[in-house]
């Protein structure tokens, strides 16, 4: 339980400049320093309509977490903070079923194979049966469950809190490998989902590195040092890579905090271009571009092949903006009041704005052919669609 304290408090400082280290929580008021930028009126151009919402009780009970739906074959899958686990038609929302894990719940929903993966505050991860909704396994790994890969060739790798990088079998739960580098001393609260490509698991490490792995045994492959530590103080010299990273065409791309936006080559990690940038929440790769939201919430465009700037949105400033994720011909990033926004994949301009609830987006919405579902940090789901 401290644990989960004292990394949220570090979270803190650096989203919104507003905790104090040592012996506060999220539930404390926050005393924001650097005010978030208040939201202009937009003339919106693309219609956007909520098709469904729905409650997931407690939510994220003030933790901060970034607990996110995931969708199959026509069902939502999401989770609360206390334990539940609920699916729901996708179309429509409709409550289908339900079920209780009974352990606090800090990573999830994972999914395939037949499974729901999800990660618990104890260091368990814990396999349930999309037929029967029945526990499947449990395995115990020492250590918070912090993220989870898509299970792939029989596996599933999780990044739990200690930095330990751990594959196992889902038909199983056994453990096949277990790799990590030893983290700082200060570091954001939060991992890099492992993303598996071929036979290579890649993630990111509060160590400013992101490195690659063979799936099959844990064989490290390579090393990349995203950014170098700087500065007089701890904070200073935080450069997680903890936001998410992606994978396409044999291209390694991913951000670090104080550090840099970097193109990696799969096979070797052998670096193809930087750019300068603070980010801890990642990015998302698209045909042309690199999107990214930086730690101050400005919304980016890189050149896929170059890394060069393309355009910046800055109107979301100190807004706590998610990772933005591709809907169509548009980005979309949440932000702490509650909030949705659709920017032009060309120009970075506002075309839509929905607001949801009054409690933060702390999750990156997920995408599934033209349909966009989001969880807000109290529990609220909820479908949007382009479209009138």
């Amino acid at each position: 339980m401290q644990g989960i304290f004292r990394q949220a408090a570090v979270a803190g400082l650096v989203v919104i400049s507003s905790l104090v280290l040592g012996g506060c929580s999220l539930f404390e008021t926050p005393v924001n320093t650097r005010p978030p930028a208040p939201l202009a009126p937009i003339k919106s151009s693309l219609a956007v309509k909520q098709v469904w919402s729905a409650s997931l009780g407690s939510g994220n009970r003030g933790y901060l977490l970034r607990l996110q739906p995931w969708v199959s074959g026509g069902v939502l899958y999401a989770a609360d903070q206390a334990g539940k686990l609920y699916a729901f038609k996708a179309a429509s929302g409709d409550h289908l079923w339900s079920v209780k894990i009974g352990q606090h719940l800090t990573a999830g929903v994972s999914g395939g194979e037949g499974m729901l993966f999800l990660g618990t505050q104890n260091g368990n991860v814990v396999a349930v049966s999309i037929k029967t909704h029945g526990v499947i396994w449990r395995t115990q790994l020492g250590s918070e469950v912090m993220a989870i890969s898509k299970p792939a060739q029989g596996e599933v790798v999780i990044h739990t809190n200690a930095g330990k990088v751990i594959a196992l079998d889902v038909s199983t739960g056994n453990i096949i490998w277990n790799q990590g580098i030893e983290s700082p001393n200060l570091i954001l609260r939060g991992k890099t989902a492992p993303v598996i490509s071929g036979n290579t698991v890649v993630t990111g490490f509060s160590t400013g590195q992101i490195a690659a792995f063979s799936l099959s045994d844990g064989t490290p492959l390579w090393q990349l040092t995203v950014a170098e530590p700087r500065g007089a103080s701890e904070l200073q010299r935080m450069v997680d890579v903890s936001g998410r990273i992606d994978v396409i065409d044999g291209v390694v791309f991913a951000a670090s905090y104080h550090g840099r936006v970097v193109a990696a080559t799969l096979g070797k990690g052998q670096l193809l271009w930087s750019h300068p940038m603070s980010s801890y929440v990642g990015l998302a790769v698209g045909t042309h571009a690199v999107y990214v939201t930086d730690s101050h919430s400005a919304i980016w465009a890189l050149d896929l092949a170059t890394g060069a700037s393309l355009w910046k949105q800055s109107a979301l400033r100190f807004r706590e903006a998610t990772v933005p994720v591709i809907d169509g011909d548009y980005l979309v990033v949440g932000d702490y009041q509650g909030y949705l926004h659709w920017l032009s994949l060309q120009n970075g301009a506002f075309v839509a704005r929905k607001h949801l609830t009054d409690s933060p987006i702390d999750a990156p919405p997920v995408v599934v052919g033209h349909d966009l579902y989001v969880q807000a940090a109290d529990g609220t789901l909820a479908m949007y669609r382009i479209g009138k």
